[in-house]
């Protein structure tokens, strides 16, 4: 349920997300397409420093939290999860959403981090796609299989931004979104449930359950 556990895949998809805000621009010059490229190299390089530095688990907590809030539309990404129940939600719990779940990305990155120390990223081709700017990688982790993983950019703020994450064909951002609605249609479309779901899992985050 929610931001979960799953190897390679969720280390991604956490770490630099999965999801984007509503109404971004697709269309893309050459200039947005370079933009584009240069942001995942920036990105996976930074992000490889933090997971193979020396730092304690709380300094790197600090950086990941930084390198997320640059690379990606953090407040469009929840929204975006949060659907159309993002509209009938109360200010109270828009606000709360948005704080547990700004919580939750950083918990998820650095619990994941230390397995993932010698990783490397190959950066392929970018190029302009119905969703936005694509940018290819080559994932390699010692000691597991290479995966294929395709970046979503676009400009957000005058900004490339990641959006979106493809891996093995699957948008993570529209999983996400499904798993999100799944929890709130079980329980009679109330977002409270939603809510209690994701203070208990940042509880277990907190407690290192």
């Amino acid at each position: 349920m929610l931001i979960r556990r799953r190897g390679v895949m969720t280390f991604l998809a956490t770490a630099i997300l999965l999801v984007s805000s509503v109404g971004l621009t697709v269309q893309a010059r050459a200039d947005d397409v370079s933009d584009a490229r240069g942001l995942i190299q920036t990105t996976a390089s930074k992000l490889l420093g933090v997971i193979n530095s020396s730092q304690s688990d709380a300094q790197k907590q600090v950086q990941m939290q930084q390198l997320v809030r640059g690379a990606v539309d953090v407040d469009g990404v929840a929204r975006f999860v949060l659907g159309r129940y993002w509209r009938v939600a109360t200010p109270a719990q828009q606000q709360d959403y948005m704080q547990t779940f700004r919580q939750l990305l950083v918990y998820a990155v650095t619990g994941q981090a230390s397995t993932f120390q010698g990783a490397k990223f190959n950066v392929g081709e970018a190029a302009q796609r119905d969703a936005g700017i694509v940018v290819d990688t080559d994932v390699l982790v010692p000691g597991k299989p290479e995966a294929q993983v395709q970046w979503v950019v676009a400009t957000v703020g005058g900004e490339p931004k990641i959006i979106d994450i493809i891996a093995e064909g699957t948008s993570l951002r529209l999983t996400e979104r499904n798993d999100y609605a799944g929890v709130i249609s079980q329980h009679g479309g109330q977002i409270e449930a939603l809510l209690d779901a994701m203070h208990h899992q940042l509880a277990r985050f907190r407690s290192g359950s």
